[in-house]
């Protein structure tokens, strides 16, 4: 499926609406307890995830959206945002100490998931984690926008094929992030 760039752009606009602190303090504190100081959120948008960050932390942004990253460099002009794709992510080997994704791999399609669980191992030096809906993998999600546009994800499950160590994987609390999501915690070996 091409990327919908209307329609990418549309739910960019909604995320205006919600700013998710609590979620944003989970992911930060997160980051610190894996001792990350080079941090890359994986999907950023317009960095909701981001707002519990201090502007002299080393993190970075990608995003597909132009118009969601013209948002976020103004919102963040200290952190760092790259436009492309999950599936061909622009830096080095082990750039990153921590790589994270939040509501995002659930909108790949699982033909992609390889290529952008390769890329996200790929740019770890140690630690991934992910707050993804989780259900059966690959099945479709109802969502307002369309149908093909979202599944649910095992994010553990998928992980096993790689040479790493799941560290956590538990769902979290509804007060903090609405979706049915779990923190999947990885340990690259």
């Amino acid at each position: 499926m091409e990327y919908d760039t209307k329609l990418w752009n549309e739910y960019t606009d909604d995320n205006q609406k919600s700013e998710q602190k609590e979620l944003s303090k989970l992911i930060y504190y997160t980051t610190i307890m894996l001792g990350g100081k080079k941090i890359c959120e994986a999907g950023c948008n317009i960095g909701n995830n981001l707002s519990a960050f201090p502007n002299n932390q080393d993190v970075h942004g990608i995003d597909m959206n132009e118009h969601a990253l013209e948002q976020a460099k103004k919102r963040y002009p200290s952190f760092k945002f790259n436009c492309t794709s999950i599936e061909q992510i622009p830096y080095t080997d082990s750039f990153f100490d921590v790589v994270f994704t939040r509501g995002v791999l659930i909108h790949i399609p699982k033909k992609n998931m390889k290529a952008a669980m390769d890329e996200l191992y790929r740019i770890s030096k140690k630690w991934i984690f992910h707050l993804e809906y989780f259900g059966e993998d690959g099945k479709m999600i109802e969502w307002k926008r369309g149908k093909d546009l979202l599944w649910y994800r095992n994010m553990k499950k998928l992980w096993e094929e790689y040479n790493v160590e799941v560290i956590s994987d538990i769902e979290i609390p509804l007060e903090i992030d609405s979706g049915k999501s779990r923190l999947t915690i990885i340990k690259k070996k």
